[in-house]
């Protein structure tokens, strides 16, 4: 066998290896968790702007994180939360690492006379 074939060969099969083994030498792994008083898009959508009271919100949320009085007569009430994304990965033998991602988010939600005026996400 020439030293050209056998180069051609070689090169097939360091080629083909990968997809033959990827499914025995790569691995991965991904989660992701909520710590706090998460709101849901679809909880805070219940909550209507000019209607809602601070009982219906209470009803609808559960308590606040944080309530802050302001000067002019309105509050604002805050739920925190944080989300944590972890992921690892491996290829057999040769490299092994991980990652983790914290995110902090927040509901806002701004009462006048007991009554909602204002929401958002953040």
């Amino acid at each position: 066998m020439s030293s050209r074939t056998t180069l051609a060969l070689v090169t097939a099969a360091v080629l083909a290896s990968p997809a033959l083994l990827g499914g025995c030498l790569l691995s991965q792994d991904k989660s992701t968790s909520i710590s706090g008083a998460y709101v849901q898009p679809s909880a805070l959508s219940r909550v209507k702007i000019d209607k809602s009271t601070q009982d219906d919100v209470l009803n609808i949320l559960s308590e606040p994180t944080v309530r802050k009085e302001h000067q002019d007569g309105s509050e604002t009430w805050t739920w925190n939360w944080t989300k944590t994304e972890q992921g690892s990965g491996s290829l057999f033998l040769i490299f092994a690492g991980s990652s983790e991602k914290h995110v902090e988010e927040s509901a806002h939600i701004t009462f006048l006379h007991g009554v909602a005026t204002d929401k958002w996400r953040d």
